[in-house]
Protein backbone atom coordinates (compact mmCIF):
# COMPACT_ATOMS: atom_id res chain seq x y z
CA UNK A 1 0.00 0.00 0.00
CA UNK A 2 1.62 3.32 -0.66
CA UNK A 3 1.76 6.52 1.58
CA UNK A 4 -1.21 8.28 0.45
CA UNK A 5 -3.73 4.75 0.55
CA UNK A 6 -1.92 4.17 4.18
CA UNK A 7 -3.16 7.56 5.28
CA UNK A 8 -6.63 7.42 3.59
CA UNK A 9 -6.90 4.15 5.85
CA UNK A 10 -5.70 5.59 8.73
CA UNK A 11 -7.92 8.76 8.54
CA UNK A 12 -11.03 6.06 8.24
CA UNK A 13 -9.87 4.09 11.35
CA UNK A 14 -9.34 7.11 13.31
CA UNK A 15 -12.68 8.37 12.44
CA UNK A 16 -13.94 4.96 13.84
CA UNK A 17 -12.09 4.87 17.02
CA UNK A 18 -12.91 8.98 18.16
CA UNK A 19 -16.19 8.54 16.99
CA UNK A 20 -17.85 9.55 20.40
CA UNK A 21 -21.45 7.60 19.43
CA UNK A 22 -19.57 3.80 19.35
CA UNK A 23 -22.37 2.56 17.73
CA UNK A 24 -21.74 3.91 14.79
CA UNK A 25 -20.35 1.96 12.28
CA UNK A 26 -18.29 3.81 8.81
CA UNK A 27 -17.48 1.33 5.72
CA UNK A 28 -13.83 1.12 4.60
CA UNK A 29 -12.59 2.75 2.01
CA UNK A 30 -13.41 0.55 -1.48
CA UNK A 31 -10.46 -0.72 -3.20
CA UNK A 32 -12.52 -0.47 -6.15
CA UNK A 33 -11.34 -3.64 -7.45
CA UNK A 34 -7.59 -3.32 -7.83
CA UNK A 35 -5.07 -4.18 -5.78
CA UNK A 36 -2.33 -2.12 -7.66
CA UNK A 37 -1.88 0.60 -4.86
CA UNK A 38 -1.33 3.09 -7.85
CA UNK A 39 -4.26 2.20 -9.83
CA UNK A 40 -6.53 2.27 -6.63
CA UNK A 41 -5.29 5.76 -6.29
CA UNK A 42 -5.93 7.11 -9.90
CA UNK A 43 -9.58 4.79 -9.72
CA UNK A 44 -10.56 7.58 -6.38
CA UNK A 45 -9.28 10.56 -8.95
CA UNK A 46 -11.22 9.25 -12.15
CA UNK A 47 -14.14 8.49 -9.78
CA UNK A 48 -13.68 11.91 -7.73
CA UNK A 49 -16.78 13.24 -9.45
CA UNK A 50 -19.14 10.56 -7.59
CA UNK A 51 -18.23 12.15 -4.29
CA UNK A 52 -18.46 15.87 -5.32
CA UNK A 53 -22.23 15.21 -6.19
CA UNK A 54 -22.99 13.03 -3.01
CA UNK A 55 -21.71 15.92 -1.03
CA UNK A 56 -23.00 18.23 -2.83
CA UNK A 57 -26.86 16.55 -2.74
CA UNK A 58 -26.18 16.31 1.12
CA UNK A 59 -26.31 19.72 1.43
CA UNK A 60 -28.76 21.00 -1.42
CA UNK A 61 -31.35 18.99 0.08
CA UNK A 62 -30.71 19.83 3.46
CA UNK A 63 -29.69 16.77 5.10
CA UNK A 64 -27.39 16.96 7.21
CA UNK A 65 -29.09 20.05 9.33
CA UNK A 66 -32.43 16.72 9.15
CA UNK A 67 -29.99 14.49 11.14
CA UNK A 68 -28.70 17.54 13.33
CA UNK A 69 -31.04 16.41 16.26
CA UNK A 70 -29.65 12.68 16.30
CA UNK A 71 -30.36 9.82 14.22
CA UNK A 72 -33.09 9.30 11.74
CA UNK A 73 -34.73 6.34 9.55
CA UNK A 74 -33.61 6.92 6.01
CA UNK A 75 -37.90 6.68 5.56
CA UNK A 76 -38.29 9.98 8.02
CA UNK A 77 -35.45 11.54 5.96
CA UNK A 78 -37.44 11.04 2.63
CA UNK A 79 -40.59 12.12 3.43
CA UNK A 80 -39.55 15.11 5.36
CA UNK A 81 -37.26 16.49 2.49
CA UNK A 82 -40.15 15.52 -0.07
CA UNK A 83 -37.81 12.76 -1.99
CA UNK A 84 -38.54 9.14 -3.01
CA UNK A 85 -37.52 6.81 0.23
CA UNK A 86 -35.38 4.39 -1.71
CA UNK A 87 -33.28 6.98 -3.31
CA UNK A 88 -32.67 8.55 -0.05
CA UNK A 89 -31.80 4.78 1.29
CA UNK A 90 -29.60 4.52 -1.52
CA UNK A 91 -27.87 8.46 -1.13
CA UNK A 92 -27.61 7.73 2.57
CA UNK A 93 -25.85 4.23 2.38
CA UNK A 94 -22.78 5.75 -0.39
CA UNK A 95 -22.88 8.73 1.91
CA UNK A 96 -21.81 6.15 4.63
CA UNK A 97 -19.25 4.86 2.12
CA UNK A 98 -17.25 7.92 2.36
CA UNK A 99 -17.67 8.97 5.83
CA UNK A 100 -20.43 11.45 5.60
CA UNK A 101 -22.76 9.86 8.24
CA UNK A 102 -23.19 6.55 9.61
CA UNK A 103 -25.59 3.97 10.51
CA UNK A 104 -26.69 2.58 14.00
CA UNK A 105 -27.01 -0.58 14.97
CA UNK A 106 -30.88 -0.52 14.37
CA UNK A 107 -29.51 0.80 10.68
CA UNK A 108 -30.74 4.83 11.25
CA UNK A 109 -28.88 6.99 10.09
CA UNK A 110 -26.56 10.03 11.95
CA UNK A 111 -23.97 12.32 10.80
CA UNK A 112 -20.15 11.48 11.25
CA UNK A 113 -18.01 14.08 11.88
CA UNK A 114 -17.09 15.25 8.49
CA UNK A 115 -21.05 15.43 7.22
CA UNK A 116 -21.51 17.87 10.32
CA UNK A 117 -19.68 20.29 8.05
CA UNK A 118 -22.95 20.35 5.74
CA UNK A 119 -24.91 21.78 7.96
CA UNK A 120 -25.88 25.44 7.78
CA UNK A 121 -25.13 28.62 9.93
CA UNK A 122 -22.64 26.38 12.30
CA UNK A 123 -18.92 27.51 12.63
CA UNK A 124 -17.17 26.48 9.65
CA UNK A 125 -19.90 25.44 7.57
CA UNK A 126 -19.31 24.22 3.94
CA UNK A 127 -22.66 23.96 2.79
CA UNK A 128 -22.83 26.75 0.45
CA UNK A 129 -19.49 25.58 -1.16
CA UNK A 130 -20.59 22.29 -1.20
CA UNK A 131 -23.93 23.55 -3.49
CA UNK A 132 -21.78 26.34 -5.65
CA UNK A 133 -19.19 23.89 -6.47
CA UNK A 134 -21.52 21.03 -7.68
CA UNK A 135 -24.37 23.18 -9.17
CA UNK A 136 -24.74 23.90 -12.79
CA UNK A 137 -22.41 26.86 -12.56
CA UNK A 138 -18.97 25.66 -11.72
CA UNK A 139 -20.07 22.22 -12.79
CA UNK A 140 -20.84 22.31 -16.36
CA UNK A 141 -18.00 24.56 -17.44
CA UNK A 142 -16.05 21.85 -15.77
CA UNK A 143 -17.26 19.82 -18.01
CA UNK A 144 -16.30 20.89 -21.05
CA UNK A 145 -12.30 21.28 -19.45
CA UNK A 146 -11.13 19.60 -22.86
CA UNK A 147 -12.84 22.59 -24.61
CA UNK A 148 -11.27 24.91 -22.83
CA UNK A 149 -7.81 23.59 -22.85
CA UNK A 150 -8.37 23.24 -26.91
CA UNK A 151 -9.66 26.81 -26.89
CA UNK A 152 -7.37 28.51 -24.50
CA UNK A 153 -10.83 29.89 -23.14
CA UNK A 154 -13.53 29.65 -20.57
CA UNK A 155 -16.53 27.95 -21.71
CA UNK A 156 -19.84 29.24 -19.38
CA UNK A 157 -21.36 31.01 -22.55
CA UNK A 158 -21.45 27.14 -24.21
CA UNK A 159 -22.16 25.87 -20.89
CA UNK A 160 -24.59 28.00 -19.33
CA UNK A 161 -25.77 30.78 -22.12
CA UNK A 162 -24.33 33.21 -20.45
CA UNK A 163 -20.96 34.36 -18.17
CA UNK A 164 -20.85 33.11 -14.10
CA UNK A 165 -22.12 36.08 -12.82
CA UNK A 166 -24.88 37.10 -15.27
CA UNK A 167 -25.96 33.49 -14.57
CA UNK A 168 -26.07 33.73 -10.68
CA UNK A 169 -28.18 37.26 -11.32
CA UNK A 170 -30.70 35.34 -13.64
CA UNK A 171 -30.24 32.22 -10.93
CA UNK A 172 -30.39 33.97 -8.01
CA UNK A 173 -30.57 30.88 -5.30
CA UNK A 174 -27.34 29.19 -7.06
CA UNK A 175 -25.83 32.91 -7.22
CA UNK A 176 -26.48 33.00 -3.34
CA UNK A 177 -24.88 29.90 -2.36
CA UNK A 178 -21.78 30.89 -4.37
CA UNK A 179 -21.66 34.42 -2.15
CA UNK A 180 -22.24 31.96 0.67
CA UNK A 181 -18.94 30.23 -0.43
CA UNK A 182 -16.92 33.36 -0.96
CA UNK A 183 -17.84 34.74 2.46
CA UNK A 184 -16.66 30.89 3.74
CA UNK A 185 -13.50 31.65 2.39
CA UNK A 186 -13.23 35.54 3.05
CA UNK A 187 -14.02 34.11 6.69
CA UNK A 188 -10.80 31.79 7.03
CA UNK A 189 -8.94 34.74 6.54
CA UNK A 190 -10.88 37.68 7.36
CA UNK A 191 -9.20 38.11 10.91
CA UNK A 192 -5.47 37.48 10.23
CA UNK A 193 -5.67 39.92 7.38
CA UNK A 194 -7.33 42.33 10.11
CA UNK A 195 -4.05 41.58 12.04
CA UNK A 196 -1.58 42.14 9.06
CA UNK A 197 -3.04 44.91 7.53
CA UNK A 198 -2.21 48.35 8.99
CA UNK A 199 -5.00 50.28 8.73
CA UNK A 200 -4.24 53.06 11.54
CA UNK A 201 -3.70 55.68 8.80
CA UNK A 202 -6.69 55.15 7.30
CA UNK A 203 -10.28 56.57 7.15
CA UNK A 204 -12.01 54.81 4.91
CA UNK A 205 -11.51 51.20 3.29
CA UNK A 206 -13.81 49.75 0.22
CA UNK A 207 -14.14 45.79 -0.73
CA UNK A 208 -14.32 45.93 -3.89
CA UNK A 209 -16.26 42.78 -4.94
CA UNK A 210 -16.80 42.16 -1.39
CA UNK A 211 -19.55 39.23 -1.29
CA UNK A 212 -21.82 40.06 2.41
CA UNK A 213 -18.69 41.71 4.01
CA UNK A 214 -16.92 39.66 5.77
CA UNK A 215 -13.35 40.77 5.16
CA UNK A 216 -14.43 44.38 5.86
CA UNK A 217 -16.44 43.67 8.69
CA UNK A 218 -13.35 42.24 10.24
CA UNK A 219 -11.48 45.43 9.64
CA UNK A 220 -13.94 47.52 11.22
CA UNK A 221 -14.22 45.64 13.97
CA UNK A 222 -10.40 45.94 14.35
CA UNK A 223 -10.24 49.69 14.24
CA UNK A 224 -13.30 51.26 15.67
CA UNK A 225 -12.51 54.93 13.60
CA UNK A 226 -12.48 53.27 10.35
CA UNK A 227 -15.31 53.70 7.40
CA UNK A 228 -16.35 51.38 5.07
CA UNK A 229 -18.12 50.55 1.52
CA UNK A 230 -18.97 47.29 -0.17
CA UNK A 231 -18.90 47.68 -3.94
CA UNK A 232 -21.05 44.66 -5.49
CA UNK A 233 -23.11 43.59 -7.86
CA UNK A 234 -27.12 44.90 -7.49
CA UNK A 235 -28.23 40.97 -7.02
CA UNK A 236 -25.70 40.47 -3.99
CA UNK A 237 -26.86 44.05 -2.23
CA UNK A 238 -29.74 43.04 -0.61
CA UNK A 239 -27.74 40.10 1.00
CA UNK A 240 -24.63 41.99 2.03
CA UNK A 241 -26.86 44.92 3.36
CA UNK A 242 -28.42 42.04 5.61
CA UNK A 243 -25.09 40.73 6.65
CA UNK A 244 -23.48 43.95 7.86
CA UNK A 245 -26.77 44.97 9.63
CA UNK A 246 -26.54 41.88 11.35
CA UNK A 247 -23.61 42.18 12.09
CA UNK A 248 -24.19 45.89 13.93
CA UNK A 249 -22.42 47.50 11.12
CA UNK A 250 -24.61 49.58 9.19
CA UNK A 251 -23.50 52.91 10.72
CA UNK A 252 -19.82 52.69 9.83
CA UNK A 253 -20.39 50.50 6.37
CA UNK A 254 -22.37 51.69 3.21
CA UNK A 255 -22.94 48.91 0.66
CA UNK A 256 -22.65 50.37 -2.90
CA UNK A 257 -24.13 48.54 -5.95
CA UNK A 258 -21.81 48.94 -9.29
CA UNK A 259 -19.22 48.22 -11.82
CA UNK A 260 -15.99 47.77 -11.13
CA UNK A 261 -15.58 47.76 -14.64
CA UNK A 262 -16.33 51.74 -14.55
CA UNK A 263 -15.46 53.26 -11.28
CA UNK A 264 -15.31 52.08 -7.72
CA UNK A 265 -16.04 54.76 -4.76
CA UNK A 266 -13.22 56.94 -3.32
CA UNK A 267 -10.78 55.50 -0.46
CA UNK A 268 -7.53 55.33 1.65
CA UNK A 269 -7.46 51.63 1.05
CA UNK A 270 -9.15 49.89 -1.79
CA UNK A 271 -9.14 45.39 -0.84
CA UNK A 272 -10.00 42.74 -3.35
CA UNK A 273 -9.95 39.00 -2.40
CA UNK A 274 -9.76 36.45 -4.61
CA UNK A 275 -11.18 39.51 -7.55
CA UNK A 276 -8.32 39.91 -10.13
CA UNK A 277 -7.67 36.37 -10.21
CA UNK A 278 -11.15 36.39 -12.23
CA UNK A 279 -10.54 38.36 -15.04
CA UNK A 280 -7.96 38.33 -18.14
CA UNK A 281 -4.77 40.68 -18.36
CA UNK A 282 -6.90 43.48 -19.71
CA UNK A 283 -10.05 43.22 -17.75
CA UNK A 284 -7.91 42.79 -14.49
CA UNK A 285 -6.11 46.31 -15.51
CA UNK A 286 -8.53 48.05 -16.14
CA UNK A 287 -10.53 47.17 -12.58
CA UNK A 288 -6.62 48.06 -11.02
CA UNK A 289 -6.33 51.79 -13.18
CA UNK A 290 -10.12 52.64 -11.67
CA UNK A 291 -8.58 51.72 -7.68
CA UNK A 292 -5.73 53.66 -8.96
CA UNK A 293 -7.86 56.50 -9.63
CA UNK A 294 -9.77 56.64 -6.83
CA UNK A 295 -7.34 56.01 -4.50
CA UNK A 296 -6.53 59.26 -1.65
CA UNK A 297 -3.64 60.70 -1.27
CA UNK A 298 -0.88 57.47 0.50
CA UNK A 299 -3.88 55.41 -0.42
CA UNK A 300 -3.10 51.79 -0.81
CA UNK A 301 -4.96 49.01 -3.57
CA UNK A 302 -4.78 45.39 -1.44
CA UNK A 303 -4.86 42.32 -3.42
CA UNK A 304 -5.56 39.02 -1.33
CA UNK A 305 -4.73 36.31 -3.52
CA UNK A 306 -2.99 32.68 -4.05
CA UNK A 307 0.87 33.32 -5.93
CA UNK A 308 1.83 30.77 -8.45
CA UNK A 309 5.35 29.91 -6.75
CA UNK A 310 7.53 31.09 -9.00
CA UNK A 311 9.80 28.14 -8.83
CA UNK A 312 7.70 25.65 -10.04
CA UNK A 313 7.25 23.51 -7.31
CA UNK A 314 3.64 22.02 -6.62
CA UNK A 315 1.01 24.43 -5.45
CA UNK A 316 -3.11 24.00 -5.55
CA UNK A 317 -3.18 27.52 -6.59
CA UNK A 318 -2.44 25.92 -9.80
CA UNK A 319 -5.89 23.71 -9.57
CA UNK A 320 -7.67 26.90 -9.10
CA UNK A 321 -6.11 28.26 -12.39
CA UNK A 322 -7.43 25.34 -13.87
CA UNK A 323 -10.91 26.13 -12.34
CA UNK A 324 -10.36 30.18 -13.82
CA UNK A 325 -9.43 28.22 -17.55
CA UNK A 326 -12.92 26.26 -17.13
CA UNK A 327 -15.25 28.56 -15.56
CA UNK A 328 -13.79 32.07 -15.65
CA UNK A 329 -11.84 34.70 -18.05
CA UNK A 330 -9.05 34.66 -15.55
CA UNK A 331 -6.03 32.74 -14.26
CA UNK A 332 -3.74 32.17 -11.24
CA UNK A 333 -0.61 34.17 -11.58
CA UNK A 334 3.13 34.77 -10.06
CA UNK A 335 4.27 37.53 -8.07
CA UNK A 336 6.29 38.66 -11.45
CA UNK A 337 3.05 39.08 -13.04
CA UNK A 338 1.26 40.84 -10.62
CA UNK A 339 3.50 43.31 -10.61
CA UNK A 340 3.18 43.64 -13.96
CA UNK A 341 -0.62 43.86 -13.65
CA UNK A 342 -0.29 46.45 -10.76
CA UNK A 343 2.62 48.64 -13.38
CA UNK A 344 0.05 48.63 -16.11
CA UNK A 345 -2.63 50.38 -13.88
CA UNK A 346 -0.14 53.01 -11.97
CA UNK A 347 0.30 51.41 -9.01
CA UNK A 348 3.89 49.95 -7.47
CA UNK A 349 3.82 46.58 -5.61
CA UNK A 350 5.10 47.45 -2.35
CA UNK A 351 5.39 44.51 -0.29
CA UNK A 352 3.86 40.87 -0.53
CA UNK A 353 2.93 38.89 2.98
CA UNK A 354 2.09 35.36 3.34
CA UNK A 355 -0.69 34.23 5.65
CA UNK A 356 -1.21 31.10 7.95
CA UNK A 357 -4.43 30.37 5.43
CA UNK A 358 -1.97 30.07 2.41
CA UNK A 359 -3.45 33.57 0.46
CA UNK A 360 -0.96 36.06 0.19
CA UNK A 361 -1.43 40.05 1.06
CA UNK A 362 -0.66 42.21 -2.14
CA UNK A 363 0.35 45.57 -1.44
CA UNK A 364 0.74 48.29 -3.83
CA UNK A 365 0.79 52.28 -3.98
CA UNK A 366 0.16 54.98 -6.07
CA UNK A 367 3.30 55.42 -9.21
CA UNK A 368 4.87 58.80 -9.59
CA UNK A 369 2.40 59.56 -12.33
CA UNK A 370 -0.49 58.79 -10.46
CA UNK A 371 0.39 61.35 -7.18
CA UNK A 372 -1.12 63.92 -5.80
CA UNK A 373 0.78 66.33 -7.37
CA UNK A 374 1.12 65.25 -10.53
CA UNK A 375 -2.69 63.85 -11.37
Amino acid sequence: MNQQAKSLTERWSMQIRDDPLTSLKYDAPPAWGVTDPDAGQLAWMIRGYWISQIVGTLARLGIADRLAGGPVAAAEIATSIGCDPDATYRLLRASRAVGLVATTSDGRFALAPLGEKLRSGVPGSMRDSAIASTAPGHWLPWGRLSHAVRDGRCQTREALGAGLFQYYSDHPAEGQAFTGAMSISSAKVADEIAMILDTSGAERVVDVGGASGTLISALLLRNPSLEGAILERPDVVPHARAAIAERGLSSRCRVVSGDFFESVPEADIHILKYIIHDWDDEQSVLILSNCARALQPNGRVVLVEVAIPEDHRPSWASLMDLNMLAVLPGRERTVREYRDLLGRASLRLDRITPTASGFDLIEASAAESLKPETR
